[in-house]
């Protein structure tokens, strides 16, 4: 298996740190790793390489280039369908946003196992915590019905607008999946719609749910919330017993995969994050809470670029 990510030198710090929660694990220590260069230093570079990163710079795809004006972050979107061409050679292909950080490895373990069944693990955004399910839950499906309507249509839109979201943030496939080369025509297809960045994710949520039932017997695997625990969802909780971030309700089973998914937190870069046995302690929720201690310093940007600042369409912030 190989564990690839993406990141510009901007979002460097967020990269070291899922590196980092995978190198210090044993069982990451010697697991392959990628990621797509979209304009890292030569000093971010060197640290990727000592901790044996492979390094792959993307070209444009699906007749893109940079004549069209897309901002340089859409190549590595439009690259996750395109992971085996870009990092051949192995078995099981795994893609972790560089938001996102492994806390304990079994859910690793768990997409890889479920990657192995022939189809592709993935984990959708459904929770008793999540928000969408309360408080934004109007807001959250007028998102669904946006992006559907504008890169599928509008019988999309209605067909799906009570689906849950498959978080392409984390997934795992096969090398041999027949979800790439679809997803990947999907994408193709509703680029002639438009330039979303949600793009990759509303193309492969199509695919699979207009597919689903030969897809599940096919070996389809959702996985639990925890396996992809989506921050702008619902914070999870602290047990300050044992260090670790868990599920806000009980049983407050402890996290798979942190995914720092928030735009509070990457625009406050903290927030009161509840303790299992009450009160609260302010937290930026990353890897060791940042303090990476390596021979390349780094910190959060004060002010992180947005995409929209270059004219390019941020629905979920529209809506």
């Amino acid at each position: 298996m190989i564990i690839v990510s993406a990141s510009s030198a901007e979002f460097f710090h967020f990269l070291q740190g899922m590196i980092l929660s995978i190198r210090d694990k044993a069982e990451g220590a010697d697991v392959a790793l990628g990621c797509f260069d979209l304009g890292l230093t030569e000093a971010q570079k060197a640290w990727l390489t000592a901790r044996r990163v492979e390094l792959v710079v993307p070209e444009w795809s699906f007749g893109l280039s940079d004549a069209d004006g897309v901002p340089l972050p859409f190549k590595a979107i439009l690259s996750r369908p395109l992971l085996p061409h870009y990092f051949p050679g192995h078995d099981v292909y795994m893609h972790m946003d560089a938001d996102a950080w492994v806390q304990d490895w079994a859910a690793v373990e768990l997409y890889k196992a479920g990657a192995a069944r022939g189809v592709m693990a993935i984990t959708p955004e459904i929770d008793r915590a999540f928000i969408s399910n309360y408080g934004t839950s109007h807001s959250y499906r007028a998102f669904v019905v946006k992006v559907y309507t504008d890169l599928c249509g509008a019988a999309a839109a209605e067909k799906y607008r009570d689906y849950p979201i498959l978080n392409t943030g984390v997934f795992a496939m096969p090398a041999a999946s027949p979800i790439w080369q679809r997803w990947a025509g999907r994408i193709a297809e509703n680029l002639q719609n438009g330039r979303n960045f949600h793009i990759e994710q509303a193309s492969l949520n199509y695919e699979i749910f207009e597919n689903l039932d030969p897809y599940v017997a096919e070996g389809l695997e959702f996985l639990p919330a925890r396996c992809n625990w989506v921050c702008h969802q619902a914070l999870p909780k602290l047990d300050a017993a044992t260090g670790l971030l868990v599920e806000p309700f009980l049983p407050h089973t402890p996290l798979g995969v942190v995914h720092r998914a928030s735009d509070d937190f990457k625009q406050k870069k903290t927030g009161q994050v509840a303790l299992v046995g009450g009160g609260v302690r302010e937290m930026n929720l990353k890897y060791r809470e940042g303090r990476y201690e390596t021979d390349l310093a780094t910190t959060e940007p004060e002010d992180l670029g947005r995409w929209q600042d270059a004219g390019f369409e941020w629905t979920e912030k529209e809506l």
